[in-house]
């Protein structure tokens, strides 16, 4: 599999992984930063293999 479809597959896993931690948590708890930091990563690796295959 290449690159990008990687980043893809695992960025949006990594987001809704990270967004239902959060949402399960209470705001502002460690759990909670735990899940809006895995959301974060999550969607720094979607952009980032949308961004790799762009073409200028």
């Amino acid at each position: 599999m290449e690159r990008f479809a990687r980043l893809i597959v695992a960025g949006g896993l990594a987001l809704v992984g990270g967004l239902w931690i959060a949402m399960l948590a209470d705001a502002w708890t460690p759990a909670w930063l735990l899940g809006v930091g895995v959301a974060a990563l999550g969607a720094g690796a979607n952009v980032a293999g949308f961004v790799g295959e762009l073409e200028l």
